[in-house]
């Protein structure tokens, strides 16, 4: 074995000090603390060794050990005038205030320069404890005006509320010289990278951004080394709008220190910025594991929550956040988004008068008073408030075309179309404020505008495809459908990848001559470099539409797939059509890629759980779940998830560990309680039926818990007192879901006519509630009633006739009552889910009804591919392959059928296929 110089120099007979300088001066902090690790060893009294340990355990941003060999080299003699204060700022640095204040607070050096340096650090740790009186006296303390002293005096200035002051005290400190290479002595960079923070800090808090970036990137360029500063630094950046450049130093912290606060407050800003939202997120929520009250990492956790629909989250973190930061004017933006989800009216008024007391003219804050208004139908308000918007922001184009829109509702067409002519003139460069032009145009019937903004359009940027499909629109509008056609075209010879004119073409194209056109289109579309992601997944809807061709399917995802690796809704596409086919190795393959790729998103990584998941591979898709529940907390359906995999899978005291954890973190969640509780009924009742209780103390879930109370009764198999509950739930207004859990418990309990009683009382008070329509129609399914439940079924459909799940239920009962609409409803509902493996499983059953045996034997076992861990779509592809002779082919279908999962009923088939088979 080969050892590097570094570990046996000692051996090599080479002095450890002079080879620890000489790494230490081209930047190897690691080698050169070898070194001086060495060099103690041999000499643990020298106190330049020990000094020198120091420096490179500070370079190597291990400031802890730094202290330690500082405060040794003292007790071995070294000057305490140099060494104090610099211990002092480590110290300050690791925020270890009390114990700096008590060591230190009387503690005295003869140098003058270095007992004002001092006094002006204990101060500093007074003034961040608030305590500004002790501050001041440790400064008065102070004979001679240091750098570190004025710093310390603007930072006092500054929290009085005296920022020119404070601006004027940092315009005295004099230049401080760089470390001009890794010979110049440590303590002078320390103290110039040291005093540049501080300055940075001071000039940020005062306004003055500008020097404030200046200043972080001296202090950075003079000390590299120090994550913390490399971290302000690139927030700086950042704040200057400068993101390109904090990357690469995101990506040095990453490398360094992939652990550290600063790595994941600029992994989240980054990645926010990138758009990788979730990832973004769990970013902010570990730096909020180590500060939970840091301003930005909240906004930024908070923003990724209102936006992903998580709004009750959102509302808390911001709540405490702006106890803390009562002046944040994004918090306060937020925090009335937040509140006006979730319909608290009343709450985000008060929060946007705040917000507008501290920056009147902020159209956010004024937008959404300005949306609440008009909700509640104070149009006159509503328009005060915009135009009070318009007139601080007269350049801003969508808020004059809100105010155009609201000026038509109230019937003034003349201010409606000055103010839609100011926006055209402003906005008519900008594609999404000339898409609003148009859609406000057509809607009050202006095709004229809408025809000049296209002719504008295409006069100014005639090679742009947008202008052309602007001018489609208004011929379509002017029913010019050839016209329309035409400009489509031409978007789509500028740009053959351009989706927007593919959908607008799809949407046009009704004659065989237009569908060929139309995949032609796609064809050249995919040949492009423009092409994207959703390019392929909308040439793939029309393939199937209209039949394969080149290859199939599979082979245009593959290449899709190629193109665009890191697209999941594509990667997903082309699992799904490889486990249709039933390539599950493929399908497998194609998961495992996206998930292990360089930079892979996170919707990967959840494809690849899911797959597993689908083939029956519950102890990877288990393990799968964890490692993204790790990376991804704020994902509860993930959560919920692994907690139902583990306790599936004898893991029932882990499962109920994450479901208390989830309700400790979440409160408010009402998932997690409904899974605790129905998960731990079986043993502990007593138990389940407190966790009910407790989320019953919301009033917004009151009558959840009352149902869940009586849930966990009769997983406890105390039947009458579910009753009991269940009546005095419906009681207090759980109806109708209350009375529906009676009829099943009766109907369990073998009471049925009780429960057919109880059931008829439910569709006279509820005779159109979608809910009970399909209890009814399922509840007559299982008694063999298939015509009832074909009426029940139908009225229900009539209520969301686009519902695939609805039709799905209607078609099924159909075929069960032999009617031949269950193939027009199963196949509508196939289009609509066209991978999912109930709904093939009915469509195969209504082709077989039909005599279509080659379709209904190519649509069930499509549907076991997908799901091949379901048990009734193999009893029924087994049940075709009986009926055409194939014996072996059922034997091999039925043999994967897991029985527990099996009702009574469908045990009793499966027996019936067996003997078949037997026979």
């Amino acid at each position: 074995m080969i050892l590097s110089c570094a570990v046996v120099i000692a051996a090599c007979g080479q002095d450890p000090m002079k080879a620890g300088a000489k790494y230490l001066a081209t930047g190897d902090y690691a080698a050169a603390l070898i070194e001086f690790k060495n060099a103690v060893q041999t000499e643990p009294n020298s106190v330049s060794a020990r000094l020198a340990l120091a420096d490179a355990s500070e370079f190597s941003f291990d400031p802890m050990n730094a202290e330690r060999h500082l405060r040794k080299a003292i007790e071995l003699g070294a000057e305490p005038n140099a060494l104090v204060p610099r211990i002092v700022s480590l110290m300050l640095d690791r925020n270890e205030l009390e114990p700096l204040i008590r060591e230190f607070a009387d503690r005295h050096l003869v140098s003058r320069e270095a007992e004002s340096n001092l006094r002006a650090l204990v101060a500093l740790a007074y003034a961040s404890q608030n305590r500004m009186s002790p501050a001041k006296e440790q400064l008065l303390a102070a004979a001679v005006s240091t750098p570190t002293v004025r710093v310390a005096k603007a930072q006092l200035l500054l929290a009085e509320g005296q920022a020119q002051q404070a601006l004027a005290e940092l315009n005295t400190v004099q230049e401080i010289a760089s470390l001009a290479s890794a010979a110049s002595t440590v303590p002078a960079a320390l103290a110039s990278w040291w005093t540049l923070r501080a300055q940075s800090r001071l000039f940020k808090a005062a306004g003055d951004q500008p020097r404030a970036l200046a200043s972080i990137k001296k202090a950075h360029e003079d000390a590299p080394w120090h994550h913390g500063l490399t971290g302000e630094y690139a927030e700086a950046l950042i704040s200057a709008g400068k993101i390109a450049d904090a990357v690469p130093l995101r990506d040095k912290l990453l490398a360094q220190a992939p652990s550290y606060f600063w790595t994941h407050y600029l992994n989240a800003v980054v990645l926010s910025n990138q758009g990788r939202r979730e990832d973004s997120h769990a970013a902010a929520l570990k730096v909020l594991a180590v500060s939970p009250d840091h301003l930005p990492a909240v906004l930024l956790a908070s923003s990724a929550e209102l936006q992903s629909g998580d709004v009750q989250m959102a509302d808390i973190r911001l709540r405490q956040l702006l106890k803390l930061y009562p002046t944040s004017v994004p918090a306060l933006q937020m925090h009335a988004s937040a509140q006006f989800q979730q319909r608290k009216i009343s709450e985000a008024q008060e929060t946007i008068r705040r917000g507008l007391g501290i920056v009147p003219s902020d159209a956010i804050l004024l937008a959404l008073r300005a949306e609440i208004e008009v909700r509640s139908g104070a149009l006159n308000k509503a328009a005060a408030t915009l135009e009070t918007l318009v007139s601080s922001h007269p350049n801003d184009a969508p808020s004059l075309l809100r105010l155009s829109e609201l000026k038509f509702r109230q019937g003034n067409k003349q201010a409606a179309t000055a103010l839609l002519d100011k926006a055209v003139e402003l906005g008519r460069e900008d594609p999404m404020v000339r898409d609003q032009i148009v859609t406000i145009s057509m809607r009050n019937g202006d095709v004229a505008r809408v025809r000049k903004l296209a002719e504008y359009a295409i006069q100014s940027r005639p090679q742009d495809p947008k202008s052309h499909l602007v001018l489609a629109a208004a011929q379509g509008y002017q029913r010019d459908f050839a016209g329309a056609w035409r400009s489509t075209l031409v978007a789509l010879d500028l740009q053959p990848g351009f989706d927007a004119a593919l959908m607008a073409l799809a949407g046009m194209a009704k004659q065989p001559a237009q569908r060929q056109e139309l995949r032609s289109r796609f064809e050249k579309a995919i040949q492009n470099k423009t092409s994207t992601a959703q390019t392929y997944l909308a040439y793939v809807a029309l393939l199937r539409a209209d039949g394969p061709v080149n290859g199939g399917v599979a082979a245009l995802l593959e290449k899709g797939v190629a193109m665009h690796p890191n697209a999941p809704l594509l990667r997903e596409a082309l699992v799904m059509e490889n486990l249709r086919a039933g390539n599950t190795d493929a399908a497998l393959s194609v998961a495992q890629t996206g998930a292990s790729s360089n930079n892979a998103p996170v919707a990967a990584a959840a494809l690849l759980a899911s797959t597993y998941e689908r083939l029956g591979k519950t102890e990877l898709a288990t393990e799968a779940y964890r490692k993204l529940v790790s990376s991804y907390p704020q994902r509860t359906d993930w959560r919920l998830k692994l907690a139902q995999m583990e306790a599936s899978g004898n893991g029932k005291v882990q499962a109920t560990t994450l479901l208390r954890k989830l309700i400790s973190e979440r409160p408010f969640d009402r998932a997690a309680y409904v899974a605790l509780a129905m998960l731990i009924a079986p043993d502990d009742a007593h138990e389940a039926v407190a966790v009910a209780r407790e989320l019953g103390t919301m009033e917004p879930h009151r009558l959840s818990a009352m149902l869940l109370e009586g849930d966990v009764l009769v997983q406890s198999a105390k039947t009458d007192d579910a009753l009991k509950q269940y009546a005095k739930a419906a009681k207090a207004g759980a109806e109708p879901a209350a009375a529906l859990r009676i009829v099943g418990l009766l109907d369990r309990t073998r009471r049925h006519a009780a429960a057919e009683e109880e059931l008829a009382i439910t569709l006279r008070k509820f005779p159109e509630d979608a809910t009970v329509l399909g209890y009814a129609g399922q509840r007559a399914l299982s008694q063999s009633k298939a015509e009832r439940a074909v009426e029940l079924l139908q009225k229900r459909v009539s209520k969301s006739p686009g519902d695939p799940v609805l039709l799905n239920d209607l078609a099924w009962a159909q075929v069960l009552a032999k009617k031949p609409q269950a193939m027009d409803n199963a196949s509508k509902a196939v289009r609509l889910l066209p991978d999912n493996a109930s709904v093939l499983d009915t469509l195969g059953m209504a082709q077989a009804q039909l005599g279509k045996h080659e379709e209904a034997m190519l649509s069930l076992r499509t549907a076991v591919n997908l799901a091949p861990t379901a048990p009734l779509p193999r009893m029924h592809l087994a049940e075709l392959q009986l009926a055409s002779g194939d014996s072996k082919a059922a034997a091999s279908t039925l043999q994967p059928v897991n029985t527990k999962l099996l009702s009574p009923a469908d045990r009793i088939v499966l027996a019936q296929l067996n003997k078949r088979l037997q026979n």
